[in-house]
């Protein structure tokens, strides 16, 4: 069983994977991660999420990999912070 990541971040945008073509959201984040450096966190929404630019949120995810100091994730469930 993979383990469950909590996020608490800002979303900085909605894209769409050139590779994939699935949506994802761009979330702010400057640190590490097992030990690499992350400039930012793309979450991939299992279901229609609606998350909006530029609102808090705290994230319940599982990892998928990290990408050119980017920590891809699949999201799980999430709360606004109101």
């Amino acid at each position: 069983m993979q383990e469950m990541i909590l996020v608490l971040s800002r979303c900085q945008a909605r894209r769409m994977s050139p590779r994939s073509r699935k949506t994802y959201f761009r979330f702010h984040f400057k640190g590490f991660y097992s030990g690499l450096k992350i400039k930012e966190i793309h979450v991939y929404p299992h279901q229609s999420a609606e998350l909006d630019k530029g609102e808090d949120y705290l994230l319940w995810v599982k990892f998928k990999g990290i990408r050119e100091s980017v920590l891809e994730v699949e999201l799980f469930k999430y709360k606004k912070i109101e």
